[in-house]
């Protein structure tokens, strides 16, 4: 511990750890009782489970306070390792000897030192090394001089101060190592990071992670050449020398030429499609992962080196990388890699810093620390007005590289084991990395809102497109069954000639699984022919066959694939709505139904309700409640959507459908009946939107009065409950109800609220409005679908 002298070198520093191990009966292993006269914490089993559960508990309780005020897991964790320590807690001897022995805290670190070789071993695997093929110049100019600057002012003001510096810090290579360390950012700290800001698919983010992954790369490639270097120089011989060079190249190739086809060969031949790693498979890739730590450590270079190595060699992603998230990352990482960092915190001694003696250390490690971080921000900041970011945005992408985290307190503790840091220097540094964190991790949600640009954004609608404009829609997909009646309703409502031409940017959305960074790029078809290729290629095979029976020119598809976690998911479709000038985004509901029984699924509800939020142009919501058309190769010959109807009781929202429901009868066979509801005795306010409301009828119907097809019907009802029952008298004859969405709240609607007054009191799902959310319930026929549309307003509402 922290405290303990090392008497045995003569000298008075104070070591981070013990040098030697206490002496203990290594046969109390299980307890046989209190009853029976044992001290169940004097026996290895009950202590660390005692301690486990100790630290598990306090840091749930700790991060449910700390989490609100924007702090991550990891400056949770340390704060409670510093709670047990000698700073607060552990200051008792009583409660250290009990709980926190020397004996008890080895054991401890050795089970917590597993979890963390195998947390970067899997963080290895999830690292999508194809980020480095066709890096941006943003992203490679904030990496590098991130990097530099602070390297450029903190050594040279270290050999200009060094004849003046305490005597600990003036011949050791400390501060040399700790600007290299703090001039790079580690992917896997940053990744996690993201990960819980949910900002790993936001523009800032993605570069964050390849500028990180740049510097990350190079850094372990620079750490085994110096390990290198430094074996090599402390040979006693050639041969020697030879030895340690050829252990390492033997590894290197092992892993290159052995274990990457191995791994390959167990995800691609051994794993069925979609499946995780059988229980055989996922025993040998751990232990192999456990072994490449056994043997770099053994040869002289440190045991992190092996697991990253060998994880970066492995396939990511479905199987290898799921199967360590879904296994591995869940369970036994999740439980003992808190309990690394908590003993991380244990050791820092913060009284120590309080003495004279120690001020001098305190200042002039504070100083390179300051330099660093400053150096790292600075150099982040210019990179990034060099391309053009607004300034706040380059602050933030300097605050996110800026964060430390479990790499940086691994190297620590490694200057503490081979004794380049006293305990002194030890507590002074892993305070320094929580405050770093501490104080970036607030300042990011502070600063950055990853939506602002696309509120920022022009709004665009179709109720201001002309009849013979491009139609931009964006239909996004979670999965195969969304497919086919995406496809009937488009099939209903794309253009039949180049005259009024369609534009499909067609997204398919999947959960983040096995990989740490996000994906939003176009699909490309697998290389695999066998089963029908990917759910992606299967997914735009069936839009580029609507493409093709489409007249020539009336439709062009983009297809897109991202991969995101589910609470971040709608930044994807908003960005490329707002990239590829979308006028709709088309989604599809949460639930869905076979005729038989019905599934909900209330990530994708959160996802679409977000979009709502968000988006940058116009929502709809397609409610399948038909028989979908069987697979995701629908054709105009099988399509089930004939006969639609649009409700219209007025409002932007309305508009915005009746603009939409106005493409239909060019399009194809689809007959559409336009229902205006109207109260009696209503005389009306003037106002600009009820204006709006009778021009823009007006124009539909001068456009399509001559047209067999498309019907206008005017009911007039006493109130919302009159509403209701028109409604539910000729919903079940259409396939395809139309209704805009109608904020409940919405003060342009004051004229018509009355048509729909009460009926919401109810509601089930409000994403769908008053009118969709009343359709989508069980008392209407189940076999009509329904396309709630949402023209964005101006300024964004509240969430749903």
């Amino acid at each position: 511990m922290a405290e303990v002298a090392n008497l045995s070198s003569g000298s008075l520093e104070p070591t981070v750890k013990p040098l030697a191990a206490a002496c203990y009966d290594n046969n109390l292993v299980n307890s046989q009782g209190m009853f029976l006269g044992d001290q169940p914490l004097r026996f290895s089993l009950p202590l660390l489970l005692v301690q486990v559960s100790l630290i598990l508990l306090l840091s749930a309780a700790a991060h449910l306070v700390l989490r609100r005020l924007g702090q991550s897991r990891f400056v949770t964790h340390m704060l409670v390792g510093v709670l047990l320590g000698p700073t607060v807690l552990g200051r008792s001897d009583s409660f250290r000897g009990i709980l926190f022995s020397e004996r008890g805290t080895y054991i401890l670190e050795s089970v917590s030192l597993v979890a963390l070789i195998l947390f970067l071993f899997s963080m290895g695997v999830k690292t999508d090394l194809s980020l480095l093929r066709r890096p941006s110049g943003r992203a490679v100019a904030v990496g590098i001089t991130g990097s530099l600057v602070p390297l450029a002012v903190t050594l040279p003001v270290f050999h200009a101060l060094q004849p003046s510096l305490p005597e600990d810090l003036r011949g050791s290579s400390l501060i040399t190592e700790l600007a290299v360390r703090l001039s790079l950012s580690s992917f896997p700290v940053i990744a996690d990071a993201l990960s819980d800001l949910d900002l790993l698919n936001t523009d800032l983010g993605r570069i964050a992670l390849t500028a990180s992954l740049i510097t990350d790369v190079t850094s372990w490639f620079l750490r085994a050449c110096s390990a290198a270097v430094f074996l090599v120089s402390e040979a006693k011989s050639p041969a020697f020398t030879a030895q340690i060079l050829a252990s390492f190249v033997a590894f290197v190739l092992f892993v290159g030429l052995v274990a990457r086809p191995a791994g390959r060969y167990i995800a691609y031949k051994r794993t069925p499609a979609g499946s995780l790693l059988s229980e055989g498979s996922f025993v040998v890739v751990v232990i192999a992962a456990l072994l490449s730590a056994l043997v770099t450590d053994a040869i002289g270079f440190k045991y992190m080196i092996g697991p990253m190595m060998l994880g970066l060699a492995l396939p990511g992603g479905m199987p290898i990388g799921a199967t360590m998230t879904e296994r591995l990352d869940s369970f036994f990482i999740a439980l003992f890699l808190p309990v690394y960092m908590a003993l991380s915190g244990y050791r820092t001694d913060l009284a120590e810093l309080n003495k004279e003696e120690t001020s001098e250390k305190w200042c002039a490690l504070e100083l390179f620390v300051g330099l660093c971080v400053s150096g790292k921000l600075v150099g982040c900041v210019a990179a990034g007005l060099f391309f053009s970011m607004p300034f706040r945005d380059a602050t933030v992408l300097a605050l996110m590289l800026n964060i430390r985290g479990i790499v940086e307190v691994a190297a620590i503790n490694n200057w503490g084991d081979t004794m380049k840091a006293t305990a002194e220097h030890y507590s002074i540094l892993t305070l320094s990395m929580v405050l770093i964190t501490a104080v970036s991790t607030p300042l990011i949600k502070l600063l950055y809102d990853p939506a602002g640009q696309f509120m920022r954004a022009k709004r665009r609608t179709l109720e201001d497109l002309r009849p013979s404009a491009d139609l931009r829609l964006l239909t996004c997909l979670y999965s195969e069954d969304h497919a086919a009646p995406l496809i009937d309703l488009l099939e209903a409502s794309a253009g039949s000639s180049r005259e009024s031409p369609v534009s499909l940017i067609v997204l398919h959305l999947t959960e983040l699984v096995g990989r740490a960074a996000s994906v939003l790029k176009p699909h490309r078809q697998s290389r695999s022919g066998g089963g029908g290729g990917s759910s992606s290629d299967r997914i735009m095979n069936a839009f580029r066959h609507l493409e093709q029976q489409a007249a020539p020119g009336a439709v062009t598809v983009s297809p897109y694939v991202a991969q995101a976690p589910y609470s971040s998911m709608h930044h994807d479709v908003c960005s490329l709505a707002h990239s590829r000038k979308a006028n709709l985004i088309l989604l599809p509901f949460h639930k869905s139904s076979d005729g038989a029984r019905s599934t909900a699924n209330n990530s994708i509800r959160s996802i679409n309700r977000a979009v709502l939020q968000y988006a940058p142009c116009s929502v709809a919501i397609l409610v399948d409640h038909g028989l979908a058309a069987g697979s995701a190769c629908a054709t105009s010959a099988n399509s089930l959507l004939q006969r639609a109807a649009l409700y219209f009781l007025g409002g932007p929202d309305d508009r915005e459908a009746l603009a939409y429901a106005a493409r239909m009868p060019d399009a194809g066979n689809m007959s559409l009946t336009v229902v205006r509801f109207k109260l009696r005795n209503w005389v009306g306010m003037g106002g600009s939107d009820e204006a709006r409301d009778e021009e823009v009828l007006h124009q539909f119907w001068t456009r399509h009065r001559d047209n067999d097809r498309v019907v206008y019907v005017e009911k007039t009802v006493e109130d919302a409950e009159g509403t209701a029952s028109v409604v539910r008298s000729m919903s079940e004859k259409f396939d395809l109800l139309i209704v805009g969405r109608r904020g409940g709240d919405d003060k342009d609607l004051e004229g018509s609220a009355a048509l729909t007054s009460g009926l919401s009191d109810w509601s089930e799902f409000p994403e769908l409005g008053v009118l969709g959310d009343m359709l989508a319930s069980a008392e209407f026929a189940s076999r009509v679908s329904i396309l709630v549309i949402q023209q964005q307003p101006v300024k964004n509402a509240t969430a749903c």
